[in-house]
């Protein structure tokens, strides 16, 4: 299923040293799979839409912010699998990281979730806490600065693992 996830950010002002740092909008799921965790703002690209359509949209609806398209930044092919291979697969996407600027408004939370805007730093935190989405962690690292195009491969396991990620596997694909 093709999808658009966008890596929104905006600049901020840190009070505390006077330092400008990017700061990133994520959305905190209420839903399965991954209910409660951070991600991306995005979603499904639907038939006749552009790219830039889509991802506009969908952060739109997701947050109420009006933004503008700048670029695609990646794409990445994420299977969601079981953690038993015989329980079969559980989705398959074909995802469109695309580049957003904000243009007005803000934020706000629909009925998608919680959203909210974190540096690099409080990003690397909701890794480290495990409350942040894996892939979703890593397309943000790969593709944030990024001015290439890139195709990464993602899977992720459902369910109950012995591991402390859900990601199997995430790689660039030459």
């Amino acid at each position: 299923m093709p999808a658009v996830v966008a890596i929104v950010s905006r600049e901020n002002f840190a009070e505390t040293d006077g330092t400008v740092q990017d700061s990133f909008l994520l959305i905190r799921r209420n839903r399965e799979p991954y209910d409660q965790a951070w991600a991306l703002v995005g979603g499904k690209w639907d038939f006749g839409e552009t790219l830039a359509e889509a991802i506009v949209r969908e952060v739109q609806e997701e947050t109420s912010l009006v933004s503008r398209y700048v670029s695609l930044q990646g794409v990445v092919s994420e299977r969601l699998v079981h953690a038993s291979p015989a329980d079969g697969k559980v989705a398959h996407f074909l995802l469109f990281v695309c580049r957003l600027e904000p243009v007005d408004g803000q934020a706000i939370e629909q009925d998608e979730g919680e959203v909210a805007w974190f540096t690099e730093g409080e990003i690397d935190e909701l890794q480290l806490a495990g409350t942040i989405i894996p892939s979703d962690y890593l397309m943000l690292k790969q593709f944030s600065g990024s001015q290439t195009l890139a195709y990464h491969e993602a899977d992720m396991v459902s369910g109950d693992t012995d591991s402390d990620s859900n990601l199997a596997r995430f790689e660039q694909i030459d």
